[in-house]
């Protein structure tokens, strides 16, 4: 009993203010994202090849295989937290109190604003590039975004020469990172990446509505990798990584879960799309590529794919974003880069 409560801490206390204020923020951010999708689905409709009725259930079993394979692989994901979930949590909460935690401890509220707030600039802040590399990579990438757009290169052109110089940055301090704290580098690695991956389905969202509805012209800013292996192979890794973050932080981080959750749904549609995709062309082009809950898929619902989608990515990563968050404020508070266990035989072993 005490094992299962401290591999799920929230079923042992009511939720702290932090929680609930996070909540509301989930429920507000899905509310925006709902309110846009609806307008989109009501004035902006998206010109798309539809299947017929009889035909969208061709691959029906394709479908049911991929949620078969998903929740296998989640329930492997719960199996995992539910057997070290607790010696983890046990050394974090030897390292330092969680969120709640401090809460209960008699930290004044000014101490835990602070702390919540200027955690993640303590943690990220830059370890081996100096503050003059940081100015200077700045002004090269102002500059080189000013010149593009002068010679009127194409959106996505200017967006890389804006990325490109930070790149060296990015690989430099990742490295430290991952040296430094284990897991949690890539647990923010990933969250980044996510955070991209989000503005690139906004602004396909946008060019939808700019375009009314035409979705040969909504590609996103890099139109060149809008494909379904792309989707496939990129959300896959993504799923796949966050059940990695889940087996180590999800006995502490409910947020974790959350993200998981959805992830796992829209991985369902991707397994599909691409079997469909890869196995037959003619079916996908036709209409096929709806997936599963797209409008005119298998099971369908009001919301045509680039619509969809934005959905799904919106619930896989607000969440991620809110455990990223509370996760570097934890590490903060522990003051050391990652928690030690103890194995059998005494032997200090890291788990991250």
């Amino acid at each position: 009993m005490q094992a299962t409560t401290a591999a799920r801490p929230w079923a042992s206390r009511p939720p702290s203010a932090v929680t609930v204020r996070s909540l509301v923020a989930f429920v507000a951010a899905l509310g925006a994202a709902a309110a846009l999708l609806a307008t989109g689905t009501m004035m902006v409709p998206v010109k798309a090849a539809l299947l017929p009725p009889a035909e969208r259930f061709r691959y029906m079993d394709a479908a049911i295989a991929a949620a078969g394979f998903v929740l296998v692989v989640v329930s492997v994901y719960v199996y995992a937290v539910r057997r070290w979930g607790p010696r983890f949590a046990i050394a974090d909460r030897a390292g330092a109190a969680t969120l709640s935690d401090a809460e209960t401890a008699g930290e004044p509220a000014a101490g835990r604003r602070s702390t919540r707030w200027l955690a993640p600039m303590a943690v990220l802040r830059s370890e081996v590039v100096p503050t003059r590399i940081l100015v200077i990579t700045g002004l090269v990438a102002l500059g080189m975004v000013i010149a593009t757009w002068l010679m009127v290169f194409p959106p996505w052109a200017v967006v890389s020469a804006a990325l490109i110089p930070w790149a060296p940055v990015f690989f430099t301090e990742g490295i430290r990172k991952y040296k430094h704290y284990g897991l949690y580098a890539v647990f923010g690695a990933i969250t980044l990446l996510q955070i991209g991956h989000l503005g690139e389905h906004t602004v396909q969202v946008v060019q939808v509505f700019v375009f009314n509805g035409d979705l040969s012209r909504s590609h996103g800013l890099f139109g060149m990798l809008d494909f379904e292996t792309v989707h496939f192979v990129w959300d896959s890794i993504v799923w796949i990584g966050l059940g990695v973050l889940v087996m180590r932080y999800g006995s502490t981080n409910l947020w974790l879960w959350v993200s998981l959750v959805f992830a796992s749904l829209h991985e369902i549609e991707h397994l599909y799309l691409f079997f469909i995709y890869r196995m037959d062309p003619a079916f996908y082009a036709n209409g096929g590529f709806a997936g599963i809950m797209g409008f005119g898929g298998l099971v369908g619902s009001p919301l045509a794919r680039p619509y969809l989608h934005f959905g799904y990515n919106v619930c896989v990563i607000v969440p991620l974003v809110f455990a990223f968050w509370y996760q570097t404020v934890r590490v903060h508070r522990q003051g050391k880069p990652v928690p030690q266990l103890r194995g059998r035989e005494g032997e200090i072993r890291t788990p991250g």
